[in-house]
């Protein structure tokens, strides 16, 4: 008889730990979806060219080229420019 309680026990306790963590899993989700929506929107901040963009370099199959990015650290440019860089 001991031994069915006690099993009773542990099994209530499990179901318990088990439900808080989903529980807290379920209510977690609004802080990652607030996280996710700031990041598409600041990622979609410069996309309709009122950002600030600078030169940067990057290495190709044919060679080195200049491109105007949001991260680029040169001199400012016109979004999404590319030229070839010597």
């Amino acid at each position: 008889m001991r031994k069915k309680i006690l099993s009773g026990v542990f099994a209530l306790a499990l179901l318990a730990t088990a439900g808080l963590g989903v529980h807290k899993s379920m209510n977690g989700n609004a802080d990652l979806n607030d996280l996710a929506l700031a990041n598409v929107e600041a990622l979609a901040e410069n996309e309709g060219g009122g950002g600030e963009c600078r030169w940067a370099t990057r290495e190709t199959w044919q060679g080195w080229e200049a491109i105007c990015i949001s991260t680029g650290v040169g001199y400012n440019c016109t979004c999404g420019e590319v030229k070839p860089y010597y």
